[in-house]
């Protein structure tokens, strides 16, 4: 889920300045951060009980996935779930990982994602040998699967 901030809470430690990105993994996050969301408040709150839970998606392999912008004004994105062995030497060198699996990229053109998604690959090309294996939503068996 992707927050677009109001405007008088935005800010540089944002995402392109006013982003507010949330990774959820399953239907009873999603519904847990609707909740939350939904409750009256009096004052703006980080909506941040998700980006401490550790991933429960256990890979092998590096998951690279692109999202389009929904509409005009939106970014466009690139998450990347990245296996046990990546994480943890990421942590050895001070890089924080969204609920310790995930990077996330957010860029106002669609130009910047497609150029970080060839960097991502041929940074990992550099170092291992790759198998890539695309998928698009028109291949997805149920919504949630790839």
């Amino acid at each position: 889920m992707v927050i677009d901030v109001p405007e008088g809470n935005r800010g540089e430690a944002l995402p392109l300045g006013r982003y507010y990105p949330i990774i959820i993994e399953t239907d009873a996050e999603q519904a847990e951060l609707d909740r939350f969301i939904n409750e009256p408040r009096g004052r703006p709150e980080i909506p941040d009980l998700l980006d401490h839970r550790p991933s429960q998606l256990q890979t092998d392999h590096v998951l690279i996935s692109r999202y389009d912008a929904p509409a005009d004004g939106w970014p466009w994105l690139c998450v990347v779930h990245w296996p046990e062995v990546f994480a943890q030497a990421a942590d050895g060198h001070g890089i924080a990982m969204a609920r310790g699996r995930y990077t996330m990229e957010l860029f106002a053109r669609s130009e910047g994602v497609d150029a970080h998604c060839v960097a991502l690959l041929d940074g990992l090309r550099s170092q291992y040998e790759i198998s890539v294996r695309m998928v698009s939503a028109d291949q997805l068996a149920a919504p949630g699967n790839a």
